[in-house]
């Protein structure tokens, strides 16, 4: 059984439990007022019975929640044709707890079908009650125990049908949120944020005929960074310039995480001249900021290597990028070449 499905079977518990309680502390006061204390009794320890099932429900139990809620309706239905006689329709209550049991509720075939079988069973001993043992309160002119009988079993079968379809549409609901939030962290870099390469692959196939600018960027001497300042300084190196990258692009660019200390900027419908003032812009934002760390204060630049998309060739324009990071790494670093 999947989570969703006991998710499922917990809500329907808890709401069926909530409305037969509520419905026998309505007994409760309806008997004391017929003045018949025993069956008043009979439906305080009821509430309290479904008050003990709500917290084994709640607690995960809902196996064990099932089987009390079942045998209470059972034993409900037996008692009041006991004490009340056939005609309060009480015998029918065991469809009550059978049919909602071998639908939705945690039991295995064996139990359902064992549940199932033994309802015509039930219902025909109670048929049978008032000529083996005459009812204690049995009251001919009693309409209103009958009506609310009845109308309890109908409207039973329609809370079960209504609220399986609406938590069954939720739990959907729920599924496809949990889909759309694991593609998206699929999509996403944990430590910086930003965008992954697998993200932007699928960035590049929405690309259009119109002048972009890919750029890869480089952290100068990062490694030197790790090794003097420890890994942690290096996270936090990391997180600050992704966080630069990001707030210096727009909503419709891409900034991901490359791959180590490289990361990819591209400016969609941007030409040359636009794209090196906006990256030189990145450039120089980094090379003023001061990373604090626990005990440290760390600078660090960044290179960049950039070009314009080229025929609608994007490994092509990747290979010009890396040429061009590597000659600002070769000619000095701190600098962007397009």
């Amino acid at each position: 059984m999947t989570i969703q499905d006991k998710l499922k079977i917990q809500t329907y518990l808890s709401v069926v439990i909530v409305v037969a309680g509520a419905t026998h502390l309505f007994f409760g006061v309806y008997f004391a007022l017929l003045d018949i204390p025993f069956v008043v009794l009979l439906n305080v320890f009821d509430v309290f019975v479904y008050i003990g099932a709500f917290f084994i429900n709640k607690a995960g139990k809902t196996r064990m929640a099932s089987f009390i809620i079942v045998f209470k309706i059972i034993v409900f239905s037996l008692m009041a044709t006991f004490l009340f006689g056939t005609n309060v329709n009480a015998q029918w209550f065991v469809m009550v707890a059978a049919l909602p049991a071998a639908l939705y509720l945690d039991f295995s075939k064996f139990q359902k079908v064992c549940i199932i079988a033994t309802m015509p069973f039930l219902i025909s001993i109670q048929l049978f009650f008032p000529l083996l043992f005459p009812p204690p309160f049995y009251m001919y002119d009693n309409n209103l125990l009958e009506f609310l009988f009845a109308n309890i079993i109908v409207l039973s079968f329609i809370l079960t049908i209504t609220l399986n379809t609406i938590i069954t549409s939720r739990i959907s609901d729920l599924q496809m949120q949990q889909v759309d939030e694991f593609k998206h962290m699929s999509n996403i870099d944990a430590l910086t944020e930003l965008s992954n390469r697998r993200h932007a692959e699928q960035f590049f196939d929405k690309l259009d005929d119109l002048p972009s600018i890919f750029c890869l960027i480089d952290i100068d001497n990062f490694k030197a960074v790790n090794d003097t300042y420890g890994h942690d300084a290096g996270d936090a190196v990391l997180s600050t310039v992704a966080g630069i990258l990001r707030k210096n692009t727009r909503q419709t660019d891409l900034v991901c995480r490359w791959g180590g200390e490289e990361f990819l900027v591209v400016l969609p419908k941007c030409n040359s001249e636009v794209g090196h003032r906006i990256l030189e812009k990145m450039r120089k934002t980094v090379e003023d900021e001061t990373i604090h760390t626990d005990s440290n204060e760390i600078k660090v630049t960044i290179t960049g290597g950039a070009a314009v998309l080229t025929d609608s060739d994007i490994k092509l324009t990747l290979s010009i990028c890396d040429k061009n990071l590597y000659e600002g790494k070769r000619s000095g670093k701190n600098k962007i070449i397009i």
